[in-house]
């Protein structure tokens, strides 16, 4: 299995990308996983903890967060982000900072 993290500019772009590239497929009016994939977890805004000072008026980081395990190789371009460590969640029986290392330029 292999772990995508990607940031999109809203949860309705994320879900188009995620249709577009095989993520998701959509089955009688819903959008369903596709046999590839294991999970897709929708993380949402991501709070700045760095930036913010009161915790009542939280700063995020831009965008909208989006997590998928699958067993197919996915290109995410320039929406795939490399939080390691940093990451919200893990799938389970996978370290929190598992994902795919950025490709080698």
């Amino acid at each position: 299995m292999k772990i995508y993290k990607a940031v999109f500019d809203t949860k309705e772009q994320g879900t188009e990308y995620l249709l577009n590239i095989g993520v998701l497929v959509e089955q009688e009016g819903e959008n369903v996983f596709a046999h590839t994939t294991a999970a897709v977890v929708y993380i949402g805004k991501v709070i700045d903890k760095d930036q913010t000072i009161d915790p009542e008026n939280p700063v995020y980081y831009p965008g909208f967060a989006i997590d998928v395990m699958s067993s197919e190789t996915l290109d995410f371009g320039s929406y795939a982000v490399y939080p390691g460590d940093m990451s919200a969640h893990s799938f389970y029986g996978y370290p929190k900072d598992a994902e795919v290392p950025p490709a080698e330029q």
